[in-house]
């Protein structure tokens, strides 16, 4: 059997009541020949998605050939930030659906905070009022991405990538001195040909969102964008 890592934010989740995002469908397609490792968490930013993926792959690499591993990423909003604490620490918060301070590395003393800039949370507020800069969070996603691109590249792992809306990668990151450099050296051959997950909903399933105002897609969206987009994608790529 071959591997299937996937990573991402809710829109990649495979547990609590996201139990039905592309990670599960696109499972259910290749259940006779992947077996999936599931990286996606609720709420995540690109540097814990990037992470969660990188340490995934490092740790199987010593037991999987890279050409039997299919990795699949859906990038999350750019405002989205963490910081690595090595001592545990607490979090005032509300968002009690995911773990938070997290972590992914066996044994680690510390852990992950998660940030989102409409929490509450005394680390989120003091972030996100003296030191957020939304062309800097760009900046920081880009970096995520090639980290992660160039690593599968080096050891020859078939991929695809894609975002959960458009404003992951908009068109300013070709404009900016700080970006255009980044972007520029991201290969989109690997990138599914689409805007993001919630637009490809909205142009072809908008009446099929399970929560008004909430732009998560739900089981048929999910469904029909694993067997309409992703799995096309991957048959054109000779990955299955």
């Amino acid at each position: 059997m071959k591997l299937l890592v996937t990573g991402g934010c809710s829109f990649s989740e495979a547990v609590s009541y996201h139990q039905h995002t592309w990670p599960v469908q696109l499972a259910k397609e290749l259940r006779d020949t992947h077996v999936p490792k599931h990286m996606g968490m609720g709420s995540q930013g690109n540097g814990l998605i990037s992470r969660r993926v990188l340490y995934r792959l490092i740790e199987e690499l010593k037991v999987t050939k890279p050409e039997n591993i299919l990795v699949g990423v859906m990038w999350s909003g750019p405002n989205r930030h963490d910081f690595y604490h090595g001592h545990p620490i607490e979090f005032n918060v509300k968002e009690l659906w995911i773990e938070n301070p997290t972590r992914f590395v066996e044994n680690t003393p510390g852990g992950w905070a998660i940030l989102n800039h409409h929490w509450e949370n005394d680390y989120s507020k003091t972030f996100y009022k003296h030191f957020y800069d939304y062309v800097g969070s760009l900046v920081y996603t880009l970096e995520h991405i090639l980290r992660l691109q160039w690593f599968l590249k080096y050891h020859k792992i078939n991929y695809f990538m894609t975002t959960y809306t458009g404003e992951v990668l908009p068109e300013r990151i070709y404009k900016h001195p700080e970006l255009t450099y980044l972007a520029n050296e991201i290969d989109k051959s690997h990138f599914l040909p689409v805007i993001g997950e919630y637009e490809w909903c909205m142009d072809n399933m908008p009446d099929a969102f399970p929560r008004q105002g909430d732009n998560h897609p739900g089981i048929e969206q999910h469904t029909a964008f694993t067997k309409q987009v992703i799995i096309p994608f991957l048959k054109e790529k000779n990955y299955i």
